[in-house]
C-alpha cells in the first residue's frame, strides 16, 4: 500500500485527488497539509483518521507526496521529502523555475514535474513531436489557454510547458501565449500551427478535474517505483 500525503489538500485539485484515492485499492491517504482555515471536507477527513496539518514540520512519514498547493514553499516540501525518503510529484505551478529548485545533482529522491496531471496533455506532446517531424512550411505558432478566473498564475504552467516544448521541437525563437479567464473552465489549451495558407489546431480540453485526479493516481504508482532523479509525465506515459 502506497502512503500518500497531499500538500494543498483543501484546494480544487487536492479535493479531487482525495475523492479518487478513496476508491483506490493500492493507495492510502495518510494526511494532508492546509495553509490557513480548514474547510468542512478536511474536518470530515480528520474524523476518518486522515491527519490534517498546517505545519510541514509535523509530516514524519509518507511514500509519495504530491504538491498541488498555491502558496506553500516548494523548496521546503522538497527538503522534507528528502528527509523522510518520500517521492515527490510537483503538480503546483507559479512557484519559480523548476530547474533552479531541483538542480542538485545529489538529489536523493525521485521527483516528477507535472504542471498538468492529465494523460491527454502528455498525448498532445506526442502529437506535436509527430507534426514537427513532417517538416512542413511553418509560419508561426501560438497557444491559447483558458482557465477559471480564480487561477493564480497567468499564463498557466501547462501553457509555459507547451511553449518550451514547441520552441525546442520546432526550433523557433518565440511563441505567443494568449490567456483567457472565465467563470468555470477547468482547463483548455489550444495550439495553432500556421502553415502556408492553412492552420492546424490541436486542442486539449479538461471537462472535469477528475481527469487530473485519475492521472495523479497513475503517476503516484509510477513514481513510487523509480530511482532518484527528475522525471516528467511524458516519461511516465512512454514507460
Amino acid at each position: 500500500m502506497i502512503k500518500l500525503f497531499i500538500c494543498g489538500i483543501s484546494g480544487r485539485l487536492g479535493s479531487s485527488i482525495v475523492d479518487e484515492v478513496k476508491k483506490a485499492s493500492n493507495i492510502s491517504l495518510i494526511g494532508g497539509l492546509v495553509s490557513g482555515r480548514e474547510d468542512s471536507s478536511n474536518i470530515n477527513l480528520s474524523s476518518q483518521g486522515v491527519q490534517i496539518i498546517s505545519d510541514l514540520n509535523d509530516l514524519t512519514d509518507a511514500d509519495v507526496v504530491i504538491d498541488c498547493s498555491t502558496s506553500l514553499d516548494l523548496i521546503k516540501i522538497k527538503e522534507k521529502c528528502e528527509l523522510i525518503g518520500a517521492s515527490l510529484i510537483v503538480a503546483s505551478t507559479g512557484k519559480g523555475d523548476f530547474r533552479e529548485i531541483f538542480n542538485n545533482k545529489s538529489l536523493s529522491i525521485p521527483v516528477l514535474a507535472a504542471p498538468n496531471l492529465s494523460i491527454g496533455i502528455a498525448l498532445l506532446s506526442n502529437l506535436l513531436n509527430y507534426v514537427s517531424e513532417k517538416k512542413h512550411s511553418l509560419k508561426r505558432i501560438n497557444i491559447e489557454e483558458t482557465h477559471h478566473n480564480k487561477k493564480i498564475d497567468t499564463p498557466s504552467g501547462t501553457a509555459l510547458m507547451l511553449k518550451k516544448e514547441l520552441i525546442e521541437i520546432f526550433n523557433v525563437d518565440e511563441i505567443e501565449i494568449i490567456s483567457n479567464r472565465d467563470e468555470s473552465s477547468v482547463g483548455t489549451h489550444k495550439i495553432n500551427i500556421y502553415l502556408e495558407d492553412e492552420i492546424l489546431s490541436l486542442e486539449h480540453k479538461a471537462l472535469d478535474r477528475k481527469a487530473f485526479a485519475l492521472g495523479a493516481l497513475n503517476l503516484i504508482e509510477w513514481i513510487h517505483r523509480k530511482s532518484p532523479g527528475i522525471y516528467s509525465v511524458q516519461n511516465a506515459l512512454n514507460n
